[in-house]
């Protein structure tokens, strides 16, 4: 069975593409979460399947949205989990016909929508208003962005340009995306103060024109708008064996240090440049300074030719001769660094052997640069990962940063 990178190289660009030059650089927030209330259930269940889509390595929970202030709710299931975006998305053919979500729209009156740019497709769509529910907590009346809907078919070249649109649930890959990262909005200050095409819409009537989009209007971080549990997240996922797994079952905790599950214990703290979200890898004697940890790259993605290139059914991923065991040092913007194991496997023979499973952690491709080294899902197996929220108070330090 193909195994096609189209989805898996959303790892490549994890919606940085979509709005990188933004930086993201979103507005400051609270502290550490804290509450008089007593603690929030903060535990989600997140689930390897293969999805509707069968594309390892991706991470998947559910999630309940309601018109805001209502008891008029859905829950979706398969949204996939992503460290490295901000907001979430919803395709729209998934949504019940009978939640009505309000439009938002900008500061001239016209509704507001999104395009969202990837390596090789864009997803465009309105966006809309809900009350968000994952676990025990709420991010209330949240912008969020509707995948697919029919409500605006004329869309920009400024938007298209990028590829074929991905706006099904067979060609996202997942019923929708779920972006828990380091930054408070999707885009920041730089989408707030200028209207820069491939990001934010005015669409009056057929004609759409790019707009600058206030922080409020832009996709939140859900977790940045919980009342408490509100500066970072955790996933946790296990080991699996060398060949793969067929599923795999962990946990997202919200909050780092908020509550008695989620600490962070003895984690190396990385932290991240506050306006690209990166940080450096050194591997072989190169400098990756485009470097992320991010569950939302389904592998792990550096160089242009480090091993063979797949010319059967993993056609695109690294196919070396035999399992290379390699080692990499990640480094933050203090200097603290960690120094890290990891395996490339032949991605063609891990398929052939076992067609049925969804979860390795040994597979690669190429990033397609000599600056990038994306540390995706295959990263995450038998460690707990934090993502820290840019300016919220953490046990190890103010975010934005990632902890392992």
């Amino acid at each position: 069975m193909t195994r096609s990178l189209l989805r898996a190289l959303l790892a490549v660009s994890a919606l940085t593409a979509l709005l990188s030059l933004a930086a993201c650089g979103g507005g400051g927030g609270s502290g550490g979460g804290s509450s008089s209330s007593p603690p929030a259930q903060n535990t989600q269940s997140i689930t390897v399947d293969g999805g509707p889509a069968n594309i390892p390595n991706f991470a998947f929970t559910s999630v309940t949205i309601c018109a805001p202030g209502s008891s008029n709710c859905q829950t979706i299931d398969h949204i996939q989990v992503d460290t490295g975006s901000s907001g979430l998305r919803i395709i729209a053919s998934v949504l019940s016909p009978g939640l009505s979500l309000p439009q938002l729209t900008e500061a001239g009156g016209n509704p507001l929508v999104e395009c969202a740019q990837f390596v090789y497709g864009f997803s465009w769509g309105p966006v809309k208003l809900a009350d968000i529910r994952i676990a025990g907590e709420q991010a209330s009346s949240a912008p969020i962005q509707v995948i697919g809907d029919g409500s605006f078919p004329a869309i920009p070249r400024s938007c298209s340009n990028s590829g074929p649109p991905q706006d099904t649930v067979m060609s996202f890959g997942a019923n929708g995306l779920l972006g828990v990262g380091l930054f408070a909005q999707d885009c920041g200050s730089t989408c707030a103060q200028t209207a820069i095409p491939g990001t934010y819409y005015s669409c009056p009537t057929s004609t759409c024109q790019p707009v600058q989009a206030a922080l409020a209007m832009q996709l939140q971080n859900p977790v940045a708008l919980f009342s408490a549990d509100n500066n970072g997240v955790i996933i946790q996922l296990p080991s699996v064996p060398a060949a793969g797994a067929p599923t795999v079952t962990g946990s997202m905790i919200f909050g780092i240090g908020t509550q008695a599950d989620n600490g962070l214990g003895g984690a190396t703290v990385l932290p991240t440049d506050p306006n690209t979200g990166t940080i450096v890898t050194t591997y072989n004697g190169q400098t990756y300074t485009n470097s992320y940890v991010d569950s939302g790259s389904s592998l792990v993605f550096f160089g242009i030719t480090a091993f063979p290139i797949c010319i059967g059914s993993a056609q695109g991923f690294y196919c070396p001769t035999a399992t290379q065991n390699l080692s990499a040092t990640l480094q933050g913007t203090t200097q603290t660094s960690s120094h890290v194991g990891f395996s490339v496997a032949n991605a063609d023979q891990i398929f052939t052997a076992n067609p049925s499973f969804n979860a390795f952690d040994d597979l690669a491709a190429p990033s397609g640069d000599t600056d990038t080294f994306a540390w995706g899902l295959s990263f995450f197996y038998g460690r707990s990962v934090y993502t820290a929220i840019e300016e919220r108070n953490t046990p190890g330090g103010q975010g934005p940063y990632f902890a392992f």
